[in-house]
């Protein structure tokens, strides 16, 4: 029986394509493709922060130029290659005229999506994260080497297709003294690699070796600019050691010449989001970094869940007071997009660095969201069973804390955001 992968380089063989998604999912897609020689022409991304950039030889253009290149290519093939949002782009699509012989959902081929958190712990304790939650119990540790060569041989020999893998969760990857050898792995199994991190990180040398593996995506999460702002909500970090980090990894990147993405997500506050913003946008462009805002949440779900239940968690409360969207404000602009199923639940298999598989990506506390104890031992299909199970997902759904995760309907947050008064002037 042919396999989903051979079915897929079958159809899309000679034809011109599309890759909707210039992020990890389809940057995925663009390693699977040069292993498989497909011609891929483009790339296209609502993020105004991606547009015009260049990932691996790939241009990154806007939705808008789509009926262009139809025009200029009578067979285009539209990949659309992210891990949530896909219904959205789907509606986008038929708006534009396209119909569904023109795109591909690259999730019916690749159903499956991991991240591998492999460090259990983090070097800050930023105010929007589980690990400034009072009293919350966390285990500690490192992956090592040898047993992530194990989940990669598990993962390949369990799905047709795993074209990208994130190296990130919870944890800060920088902490890994072998993030490089974990990097090149993945490269030998044609897998690639998302690294994220905070980067007040001292080892110099750590970063000279992590961009010399030349992951394909580095998102450096930070907010603000300045010491003063940038202190409050990411406690314990350096902004200038960040700074200085971003020039090193500048320089590495051209000194190696590799092609990652470098892109700082900066997490919007409203102590933050004016010449902060401005003066971070400012580096980005000097560097020739990307530059992605998001309006900051409360993190992980159980946070969130505790909040909306009214118990006492001073920190959130305070925490909600410089959002741009309160808690309240996203459950509300989510409550617009009631989800039939959990994206976060159903396309991702989640794994700690100690083996053990929590339901998804958004939640912390290890008591009642470990699905199975040990990846390694554990079946697909005892992996979905087991999130059958989780009862925190009920609430989750029954509050549509997905679509809020999601930041579902970005014009509305922003919207909200701007009616706020910042204190960034």
């Amino acid at each position: 029986m042919i396999s989903k992968k051979d079915s897929l380089v079958k159809f899309l063989k000679e034809k011109p394509l599309i890759i909707w998604g210039a992020r990890m999912t389809g940057m995925g897609f663009l390693r699977f493709s040069s292993s498989n020689d497909l011609n891929v022409i483009n790339f296209v991304d609502s993020d105004p922060s991606l547009l015009g950039k260049e990932i691996n030889h790939t241009i990154v253009r806007s939705p808008k130029d789509l009926a262009l290149l139809k025009k200029l290519n009578p067979d285009l093939v539209i990949i659309i290659a992210v891990a949530l949002k896909e219904d959205e782009i789907v509606n986008s699509l038929d708006g534009m005229g396209f119909t569904k012989d023109d795109f591909v959902l690259y999730s019916d081929y690749c159903d499956v999506f991991y991240t591998i958190d492999i460090v259990g712990t983090c070097n800050l304790r930023c105010a929007s994260c589980a690990y400034t939650i009072d009293g919350q119990k966390f285990s500690k540790g490192l992956m090592s080497l040898d047993d992530f060569k194990l989940v990669v041989a598990k993962m390949k020999s369990e799905v047709d297709l795993v074209t990208h893998v994130s190296l990130y969760n919870w944890g800060e990857p920088f902490l890994h003294p072998d993030l490089n050898k974990i990097i090149q792995h993945l490269h030998e199994n044609g897998i690639a690699a998302a690294v994220s991190s905070n980067l007040s990180i001292v080892n110099g040398d750590q970063i000279r070796k992590v961009i010399n593996a030349a992951p394909e995506y580095l998102k450096v999460s930070l907010s603000g600019y300045y010491p003063d702002v940038y202190d409050v909500t990411h406690g314990g970090g350096d902004i200038n050691l960040v700074k200085a980090n971003l020039y090193r990894i500048r320089y590495f990147i051209d000194k190696f010449k590799v092609n990652t993405i470098v892109d700082v997500n900066y997490h919007l506050y409203t102590n933050n989001n004016g010449k902060n913003l401005k003066k971070m946008q400012e580096l980005c462009d000097e560097l020739d970094f990307s530059l992605s805002s998001v309006n900051s949440l409360v993190m992980p779900l159980e946070r969130v869940i505790d909040y909306v239940e009214g118990k006492d968690e001073a920190k959130t409360a305070e925490l909600n007071k410089i959002l741009p969207v309160t808690i309240e404000e996203g459950i509300e602009i989510a409550s617009e997009y009631k989800l039939d199923s959990c994206p976060f639940m159903h396309n991702q298999v989640n794994i700690n660095y100690d083996m053990s598989v929590p339901v998804c990506c958004t939640v912390f506390d290890q008591t009642d969201t470990i699905v199975q104890k040990n990846y390694l031992e554990s079946s697909l299909s005892d992996i979905s069973n087991g999130k059958d199970k989780v009862k925190m997902c009920t609430k989750c759904m029954n509050l549509n804390l997905p679509a809020y995760n999601m930041g579902f309907n970005r014009k509305k947050w922003d919207e909200i955001a701007l009616e706020k008064i910042s204190t960034d002037l």
